[in-house]
């Protein structure tokens, strides 16, 4: 399955605060009809109050498919507003953040990820970055207990090489080996049950 990309949802077709005749106001669609298909995340059930719908434009044989995607930014954390005057969709967060770490010094390491979701909160949406230098090693402890569900966390390294954790219910420790330069960080997942998740990463 494709890991989730909030960049690519936000480039659809918000539906339910902009309603569906929005969808026919724009030039070139041909039709656009309700789907039943139903959503996943990392495998896992995700449910939608609002359908899915399919829209085939004037050009194309094959219809494209469109989630309500204020519904499930606001399943990240995310309030969606649309001010119909200005034309604007303005994307505000709630318990997602963005985090430019430079870290807290403790006697055991330098503390540059703390990674947790909001009290009664059943998602995390999270990012961030921190420096690193040769040699380092960077210690990410996670402990949680969510259930029907799961979270990814994504590092990147300063070449933008990708590494996954996929976390459950779990209480681990995982050790990377780091290399100079800027690493970036991307957390994000839903799940049913539980709600304390916490993922701290610490370089040594």
């Amino acid at each position: 399955m494709k890991r989730f990309d909030i960049k690519s949802l936000i480039a659809g077709i918000i539906i339910g605060s902009m309603g569906i005749t929005t969808v026919f106001a724009a030039t070139g669609i041909k039709s656009a009809i309700l789907s039943n298909a139903n959503v996943t995340l990392n495998g896992a059930s995700l449910p939608l109050n609002r359908s899915l719908i399919s829209v085939t434009m004037d050009d194309e044989q094959n219809a494209s498919l469109y989630m309500p995607v204020n519904e499930l930014l606001e399943k990240f954390g995310y309030t969606v507003n649309y001010d119909s005057e200005k034309n604007i969709i303005d994307l505000i967060p709630g318990n997602s953040s963005s985090h430019e770490v430079t870290g807290d010094l403790i006697s055991d390491g330098n503390v540059v990820m703390n990674l947790t979701n909001n009290a009664n909160q059943t998602n995390i949406a999270e990012s961030g970055s921190f420096q690193a230098e040769d040699n380092q090693k960077l210690i990410i402890n996670v402990t949680s207990d969510v259930k029907g569900g799961s979270i990814e966390l994504f590092l990147f390294d300063p070449n933008g090489k990708e590494q996954r954790i996929s976390i459950g219910s779990v209480k681990t420790s995982i050790t990377i080996a780091l290399k100079k330069g800027v690493w970036k960080y991307n957390c994000s997942g839903v799940f049913k049950e539980g709600g304390n998740v916490n993922i701290v990463g610490t370089i040594k």
